[in-house]
C-alpha cells in the first residue's frame, strides 16, 4: 500500500514538474511584467532608438506585437543585445524569452541546441558586399580573392557551397563573431563580407557616409527563412507565437488594416471573430488578450504594413517583398484559419 502511495507521488511530482518546464516561458515573461526580445543592436538595423527613446525597426515592432498580444498594451517589452553565438545562452539563462531576427535555422541547430523555431518571420537573401571596384562586372572577377567570415554557422555553409558550386577559390579569413568580421573586411584586409540583405544594406549606407566605399553586388548566394526562437520547452509559448504571427499574416490576407479595422465590428465570419476578439474564447485558452489584433491593427497594422515599413518600400531599404508576400500574391507566407 504504501509502495503504492509513493509511486502516486512520485508520477504527480513528476507530472507537475513536466508542467511546470512547459509553462515556464509563459511564467517568466508574466512574472517580469514585459517580454523581452533578443536582437542585434550592433547596428540601426533590426531595432534602434530614436533621440526621444522610441524604438524603430522590425524587431522592435514584431516586440510590440508580443507585448500587445500577452499585456494588451505595446510597450510592456524590452530589447536585449544578443549576438548569434550567444542565442542559447541567453535563453537557457533566462536573459531573454523570445529571439527575433537575424540568425536563420538549420537542421543541425535543431538537433543539437536546445531552441525551437515558433513562427517564421519573413526571408531574407544572403548577399556578398564589396569594396568599390569599377573593372568587376560578375563574381568570376573576384576568383581567389579574400573573404571575411564567421565559421560554423548556416552563413558559412551556405556560402562555401556556392564558393565551391561556381569554383571560385575564394580565400576565407575565420573570425570568432560578425563584428570582428565586419571589421577586418573596412579595413581592407579582405576583399568580400557575406551577410543578409537587410544587414548588409545598412553597412553600404553607414560607410558610404563616412566616404568607405563598399558595394551591396547583385549575387543572391541563398534565400533564407528567418525565426522567432524560443526554448524547446516552452510549447505553450512557442504555440501562442505562431498563432500570434498568422494572425498578423490572416488580417493582410482578408485585406483589414490600420485604416479600415474599425468597419469589421459585427462581422458573421466565425474565423474573423474569432481572430478580432470578437468571440473572446480562442485568444483566452491561449491566454492572450482577446482584444490584442485591433489594437495591433491601429497601431503598427497587419503583416504586409509592418513589413512595408521597417523593410520594404516605405523604408530606408527597399527590399521587395518577393517570398514575403503572402501564396495569393505570389510568395510563400501561407494562413491558417481562427477556428
Amino acid at each position: 500500500m504504501k509502495l503504492k502511495f509513493f509511486f502516486v507521488c512520485f508520477l504527480s511530482c513528476l507530472w507537475t514538474t513536466n508542467s511546470w518546464a512547459v509553462d515556464n516561458g509563459w511564467r517568466t515573461i508574466k512574472s517580469h511584467g514585459e517580454v523581452r526580445c533578443g536582437t542585434n543592436l550592433n547596428a540601426k538595423t533590426y531595432a534602434y532608438k530614436d533621440e526621444n527613446g522610441y524604438w524603430h525597426g522590425i524587431d522592435a515592432d514584431i516586440c510590440r506585437v508580443l507585448s500587445a498580444a500577452i499585456f494588451g498594451r505595446t510597450d510592456k517589452f524590452k530589447l536585449v543585445d544578443v549576438k548569434p553565438y550567444q542565442i542559447n545562452d541567453a535563453l537557457l539563462q533566462n536573459k531573454i524569452d523570445v529571439m527575433l531576427g537575424e540568425t536563420p535555422g538549420s537542421a543541425s541547430s535543431d538537433i543539437e541546441n536546445p531552441i525551437t523555431q515558433a513562427a517564421l518571420l519573413y526571408y531574407t537573401r544572403q548577399m556578398f558586399l564589396a569594396h568599390k571596384n569599377n573593372n568587376a562586372t560578375s563574381m568570376k572577377d573576384f576568383k581567389g580573392k579574400k573573404i571575411c567570415i564567421v565559421p560554423d554557422n548556416t552563413d558559412y555553409f551556405v556560402f562555401q557551397s556556392f564558393n565551391d558550386k561556381y569554383g571560385l577559390d575564394l580565400k576565407t579569413l575565420y573570425f570568432k563573431d560578425e563584428a570582428r568580421a565586419k571589421e577586418a573586411f573596412l579595413l581592407k584586409r579582405c576583399d568580400l563580407y557575406t551577410g543578409n540583405e537587410l544587414y548588409l544594406k545598412n553597412m553600404v549606407k553607414q560607410m558610404n557616409n563616412a566616404n568607405i566605399q563598399i558595394e551591396l553586388l547583385p549575387e543572391v548566394i541563398a534565400e533564407n527563412p528567418i525565426y522567432i526562437q524560443v526554448l524547446s520547452s516552452n510549447i505553450k509559448l512557442a504555440k501562442s507565437i505562431k498563432w500570434i504571427v498568422n494572425a498578423l499574416r490572416l488580417a493582410e490576407e482578408q485585406d483589414i488594416t490600420s485604416q479600415n479595422v474599425n468597419i469589421f465590428i459585427g462581422i458573421n465570419d466565425t474565423s474573423l471573430k474569432n481572430l478580432l476578439g470578437y468571440t473572446p474564447d480562442l485568444w483566452e485558452k491561449f491566454e492572450l488578450n482577446p482584444s490584442w489584433v485591433p489594437l495591433v491593427l491601429r497601431e503598427l497594422g497587419n503583416y504586409g504594413e509592418i513589413y512595408e515599413k521597417n523593410l520594404g518600400n516605405l523604408s530606408e531599404f527597399q527590399i521587395e517583398r518577393g517570398k514575403n508576400n503572402l501564396i495569393k500574391n505570389g510568395g510563400l507566407l501561407g494562413t491558417e484559419n481562427f477556428y
